[in-house]
């Protein structure tokens, strides 16, 4: 995602906050200013400072405007904060219906935009020169820091031997790869081969000591030649399993509570690895999101207990498959001399197709897609154990999230019913800060378009998964399994829009997360039943000796 234009992530940022203020003084029925600091009050204490000093600095004006009932598109335009820059006026939500009709809504907006400056001009100040150097406030600048530090790291912040591996559980740590039980030797981290664990654990799976009547160690005995693999995503936010909560979006639901967990989301770059269908490992207790976890990881587990905490989710933000291959994959935590072989699953099902052009010159060709997933295949062929598979998911056809939620009520109209994600989805276009210009589009020939392009570079992942070998792996090509999710969901008497994410309208939700696990197993099963490894006979003495090994 591009920083945009017409004002881009500011503008969106500004129009949404107002826009829940103003619904917020209308639900407790209290003033704009005292919805200011209900709003942050419901933050948690480190990020209520931030709010307030925003609040200093433009809250003269909002009160102003929203008490005389300008829309927050109008408020956002008239701070300067929201521009106009490429002669279109975006607009999230709805001029009062009272107007509408006389002249076009455009003009409309531009007028009340001009009129509301005039008004506030005594209060008005530079916001558009100011707007950059909001990071410069001592109260918020920790917090950029913070989130400009996601853009450049997809390791362990906190990783004290340089293994790739963690005891921390955000900052992509034990969320998204299995706990480093000794983060001061490098020799010990989850997924190392067989060695012999007689007094403490080096692979991290919970398995150590000796077996008193033979003398033989447990490792040994009950996991040398098993068939112990790891599980590891190479993706996208999908396969990080985006999700912002929705109450946050949701006016009537917003609280102290809804927030509570704000510092961990952000630590984790908005993204649940540990919920997700590669790599999730427990059920969710958290309010923000809800519904089962099954992942591949677990099902590998199950297979073989020894396979425990080896899991590394490498799923980024946006990854397409020129970052990929050009510094993504370098994130791998593997050694083929001296870890076991992986179940490695490729998915990058959507971001070279998408972004937030508005043209087709920044989608990457066939020849591309098909040079740098070579690769990253070769990358991984260096430095995985010989036994290994790699599964490539092709990018799935995304016109079903527009065809699903257009006509639909996106959380910041529900109060109201009247922003729909259509309306949403044209609003981000206009800002240039869309996730997918392409498919999340009211105009069916870009998405028509968009779809095309990506069944090119699926027929170019085929061809490479076809035509090349590697020498530690074998590749497979799958389609995405997003058309039999529907199809199980509706037949089992869902609706297709509660498996999209309901704050971006883009990404699978939980119950998709579990679904795809659920049907790429009956895939593998039926089509290529090798990838699948044996089961442990060992398992059930496993758990009775040493639990749940250590947990996560």
């Amino acid at each position: 995602m591009t920083n945009g234009q017409n004002g881009g992530v500011s503008c969106a940022a500004c129009t949404i906050l107002t826009g829940l203020v103003e619904q917020l003084a209308e639900i407790y029925n209290i003033s704009i200013d005292d919805a200011l600091s209900k709003y942050c009050g419901f933050l948690p204490s480190g990020f209520q400072g931030a709010c307030t000093a925003l609040v200093d600095v433009y809250g003269p004006i909002v009160i102003n405007l929203l008490e005389k009932k300008e829309t927050p598109d109008v408020v956002c335009l008239t701070l300067g904060i929201c521009t106009n820059e490429t002669g279109h006026v975006c607009r999230l939500f709805p001029l009062p219906s009272r107007h509408r009709g006389a002249i076009s809504e455009a003009e409309e907006l531009r007028q009340r935009v001009a009129a509301a400056k005039q008004r506030v001009h005594h209060l008005r100040r530079d916001y558009a020169a100011l707007l950059p150097d909001i990071c410069k406030i001592p109260v918020i600048k920790p917090i950029c820091d913070l989130l400009d530090r996601f853009g450049n790291d997809h390791l362990p912040v906190d990783d004290v031997d340089g293994d790739y591996f963690s005891d921390l559980q955000t900052f992509r740590g034990t969320s998204w790869r299995g706990k480093d039980c000794n983060d001061f030797d490098a020799d010990v981290h989850p997924g190392r081969r067989t060695v012999d664990d007689a007094v403490f654990d080096t692979n991290c799976n919970g398995i150590f000591g000796v077996d008193g009547d033979t003398g033989e160690t447990y490792e040994k005995k009950w996991c040398e030649g098993t068939g112990q693999m790891g599980t590891v995503l190479l993706g996208d936010s999908a396969g990080a399993h985006f999700h912002i909560p929705p109450a946050w979006f949701t006016s009537s639901e917003l609280s102290e509570e809804a927030f509570k967990d704000l510092f961990f989301i952000l630590e984790n770059e908005f993204d649940w690895p540990m919920l997700s269908s590669s790599t999730g490992y427990k059920n969710s207790t958290w309010p923000d999101i809800s519904g089962p976890v099954d992942s591949t990881y677990l099902r590998l587990r199950e297979f073989n207990r020894c396979n425990h905490r080896d899991y590394q989710n490498i799923g980024v933000n946006g990854a397409r498959a020129s970052a990929m291959a050009d510094t993504i994959v370098k994130s791998l935590a593997r050694d083929g001399l001296k870890d076991n072989p992986v179940f490695l699953m490729l998915a990058l099902i959507g971001n070279d197709v998408c972004n937030g052009h508005h043209d087709s010159s920044h989608m990457t060709t066939p020849t591309e897609f098909y040079q740098k997933n070579l690769e990253t295949f070769r990358y991984v062929d260096s430095k995985v154990a010989p036994g290994s598979v790699l599964l490539a998911t092709g990018l799935v056809d995304g016109r079903i999230l527009y065809d699903t939620l257009h006509n639909r009520t996106h959380p910041l109209g529900s109060l109201h019913n009247d922003v729909t994600y259509s309306t949403v989805y044209d609003y981000l276009n206009c800002l240039d800060v869309s996730p997918c210009f392409g498919w999340l589009n009211s105009n069916k020939t870009w998405r028509d378009y968009t779809t095309e392009r990506a069944l090119q570079l699926n027929k170019a992942l085929k061809e490479l998964v076809a035509n090349e070998t590697f020498k530690n792996f074998k590749a497979y090509y799958f389609d995405p399994t997003v058309p039999q999710v529907f199809e199980y969901w509706e037949e089992h008497g869902g609706e297709a829009w509660q498996l999209i994410e309901p704050v971006d309208g883009f990404h699978p939700n939980q119950i998709s997360n579990e679904l795809n696990t659920k049907i790429s197993w009956e895939l593998y099963r039926n089509y290529t039943p090798e990838v699948i490894p044996p089961i442990n006979p060992y398992n059930e003495l496993i758990a009775q000796k040493f639990g749940d090994q250590g947990g996560y």
